[in-house]
Parts: structure tokens; C-alpha cells; sequence
């Protein structure tokens, strides 16, 4: 048990874990249908690590069989699979025996690329005529002889359900098989484009790439090439090596890298999403986030500052119109701050120096202006506190006042 254990974790590290690990399950004849009468190998392969002994069998999730060899005949229709108690069981397979006049033979297992025959087969071999073929019950193929429809590099579209029709010999009308869902698979899922052990792009160094995908396990065999793409041209043909090393002359200049990944026969090819490396400056991609980060903070600053600063020209330009005589209210009057004198009143509250209030306003009562007044303070002797005391200074001040609760008037000399 430890011993598995520690294989197992041993397939993780290398980064092998699905390929030998997972066990498939194979049947043999290779169909998903079949007639009641007949049987059906099942053999439970890529047991690298799992062993021959002790093969756990599984029909709808449930064990039900154990054996010291990796093959059993069943006769009965049930979703199947193998493994090991201790191990990842494999993919299940839907296994269907029928008591029918017509059945559809379709392969069990199909992948992108691979040739997909379907077959219409009779009850004991009995001949068939007029043959047609459905795909989601319409019709796709016919033959007046039994000949099977072929499916030349199947793709992903060619999923579906399908079904024939035909009539058995020594049968009077025409008989039609039960629907048979196929799904084609992936052969390998589309390429990831990346920058192998460095995220930088720098001026006059090259950058290696890599062009990462993986067969299914099932298909491990199959080959794979790559090939190599900047903006519109081919920067490296097909080759069997998913990494390139771009050089110095090719990097310079910002550009759009691609790559994609081929059979052999170039039935299945997938490409990768792009990958922009920029090459013009000495600063590496890793980078590129972050100065997009600052410069966004640095504008955010910059128009806090010009609004600050235009806030603050404005209420300044406010405040010096404030201090200046609005013509559309008047004059100010009666004096200026150089000459007004007052004999009447030793406050000299009856002699405003400012008041803001045309005189042709005076009777409306709810005007409200305000009168600014001048008192003078007689120095008087030198104190023997040297700080100045408020009696020292001349004193300039101001009253809000309601039209006609204060007449306008200012005495002279």
C-alpha cells in the first residue's frame, strides 16, 4: 500500500499523473450495441502502476467483479468500468445489449481525426436492404446494399444521435434500430502560448517559447508538430519541438506571437490565443501592469492638483470682486476713508465710512445692507507692559443694518 502511494506521488511530480495512472477500458468487438445473443470483451489497460493483480471491476459505479487479469466477458447492458481500490478508475463506457430486429454498431470510443464508421447490422446476420442512415432523425446517408457510412476525420460536429433504418430479410416492412448518442472527443485541447521560464522581453536578448498541449491518453501514440506565428507571418514551420527560441533580430519591435499544434497528417489543428511581447524598450512585460497602475494614480493626482488649484484661483477672484463697488447697486457713500469726521456722536456710529445700498433702495424694508464706521483711539502714555493693548489702535468695524432703523446721514466739518 505505501509502496502505491508513493508512486503515485511520484507520477504527480512529474507531472504524469493522468496518463499513468488512469486506466482505460477497451471492448472488443469495438461497438456500444449489441444483440443479446452475443458478448463482449472488456480488457482494462495502462495498469503501469496499478499492477495485474487485484483488478477492481465497476458496473453503474458498483463493484461487482474482481479479477487477477485485466480482461472479463459480460452479456449484460450497464455503464462499466475499471481500476484499482486504490487508483482513479477509468472513464466509463455504456454498454447496451438489445433484443431487436436492427441495431446501429457505432465505435465506443471516437476522437478528432479519427475514421467513424457506422454500421446497421441484423438480427443473426440477416441481409439488409435500402439502408438509411439518420443524424438527430433526418436523414444523412442511404444505400440500397447494406455498406457502412464512413466518417473520414471525424471533428467535435459530428456528435450527435444517430440511428438507421432498413429492411430485414424475410420481413415485410420496413424496421428501424434504437437511437445511438456518439461523442466525439478531444484530441488534444487548444495550445497555450508562454513565455518559458522568463516573463521579460528585453532589448537585444532572445525569449524562448513554449507551445503547451497534451494528447489524450488514449492517443498517446499519435504526433504532434508545431509551428510558430508573429503578427501575419511564419517565424518557425512544423517541427516536432512545442518550444522556439525567437532571437534578438526577430524580438525587437512589439509584436503578436501565436502558435499551433498539428497532427501529422494535418487533419486536427488547433491554435493557440495570442501573445503580445513587447521588445521595444528595456522594460519587461512583468512590468507592464504596474506602470499602467502609476500612470493612472499619476493622472488621478495631477487632476486633483489643477482642480485644487482652480478652486482656489476662483474663490480668490470672488473675493476680490466682493471688494469692489458693484455698479448695478450704487455707489458707496457717504465718504470715503480718508475724510469722514463726525461731531455728533463720540462713537461716530452716525457717520458710516462704507455702506452697500443704493439710495434709491432705502425705503424698501426688507433690504439688508451692512455700514462700515472708523473710531480713532487717543494714544495715550507709554505703558510700562511693552506688548500693545487694543486701546492703542485705531479700530475699523461694521453693522448690518435694516433700511429704515438707521438714517444715511453723516455730519461734517
Amino acid at each position: 500500500m505505501l509502496l502505491k502511494v508513493a508512486l503515485l506521488l511520484l507520477a504527480l511530480v512529474i507531472g504524469k499523473f493522468d496518463v499513468i495512472t488512469k486506466p482505460i477500458l477497451s471492448l472488443q468487438p469495438p461497438w456500444t450495441t449489441f444483440f443479446f445473443y452475443e458478448k463482449v470483451n472488456l480488457t482494462c489497460e495502462h495498469l503501469d502502476l496499478i499492477g495485474l493483480g487485484n483488478i477492481q471491476w465497476y458496473k453503474q459505479e458498483k463493484k461487482f467483479h474482481k479479477t487477477s487479469t485485466n480482461t472479463i466477458i459480460i452479456r449484460e447492458s450497464g455503464q462499466y468500468s475499471c481500476g484499482n481500490e486504490d487508483s482513479v478508475h477509468s472513464d466509463p463506457v455504456t454498454i447496451t445489449f438489445l433484443k431487436e430486429w436492427l441495431i446501429l454498431q457505432t465505435p465506443y470510443s471516437v476522437f478528432e481525426g479519427d475514421t467513424m464508421i457506422l454500421q446497421c447490422q441484423g438480427w443473426k446476420k440477416f441481409k439488409l436492404s435500402r439502408v438509411t442512415f439518420y443524424k438527430w432523425k433526418k436523414s444523412i446517408y442511404f444505400t440500397e446494399e447494406n455498406k457502412a457510412l464512413s466518417i473520414k476525420a471525424a471533428r467535435r460536429e459530428d456528435s450527435g444521435q444517430y440511428s438507421c433504418s432498413a429492411y430485414v430479410e424475410n420481413q415485410k416492412k420496413e424496421q428501424r434500430s434504437t437511437l445511438v448518442i456518439l461523442q466525439v472527443q478531444d484530441l488534444f485541447p487548444r495550445p497555450k502560448l508562454r513565455i518559458k521560464n522568463s516573463t521579460e522581453a528585453m532589448v537585444g536578448s532572445s525569449v524562448n517559447l513554449s507551445c503547451e498541449t497534451q494528447l489524450s491518453p488514449q492517443r498517446s501514440a499519435s504526433r504532434l508538430y508545431f509551428s510558430f506565428y508573429k503578427d501575419n507571418r511564419t517565424i518557425r514551420g512544423r517541427d516536432r519541438s512545442p518550444e522556439y527560441c525567437i532571437p534578438a533580430t526577430i524580438i525587437a519591435g512589439t509584436g503578436f506571437y501565436w502558435c499551433v499544434a498539428a497532427t501529422e497528417d494535418d487533419q486536427v489543428q488547433k491554435q493557440s490565443l495570442e501573445l503580445e511581447i513587447q521588445g521595444s524598450t528595456s522594460i519587461p512585460l512583468r512590468h507592464r501592469r504596474s506602470q499602467l497602475v502609476l500612470g493612472i494614480l499619476v493622472l488621478f493626482v495631477m487632476t486633483g492638483i489643477s482642480a485644487a488649484f482652480l478652486l482656489y484661483f476662483r474663490v480668490l477672484k470672488k473675493a476680490e470682486g466682493a471688494a469692489t463697488p458693484d455698479p448695478a447697486r450704487g455707489a458707496f457713500f457717504p465718504g470715503t476713508p480718508e475724510t469722514p469726521k463726525a461731531a455728533s456722536s463720540p462713537n461716530l456710529e452716525s457717520c458710516p465710512v462704507y455702506v452697500n445700498v443704493n439710495p434709491l433702495d432705502e425705503k424698501n424694508e426688507d433690504m439688508v445692507y451692512s455700514e462700515v464706521f472708523f473710531r480713532e483711539q487717543k494714544k495715550k502714555a507709554i505703558s510700562k507692559h511693552p506688548s500693545p493693548r487694543e486701546d492703542d489702535f485705531s479700530v475699523i468695524y461694521s453693522k448690518v443694518r435694516l433700511p429704515q432703523s438707521q438714517k444715511l446721514t453723516c455730519i461734517r466739518e
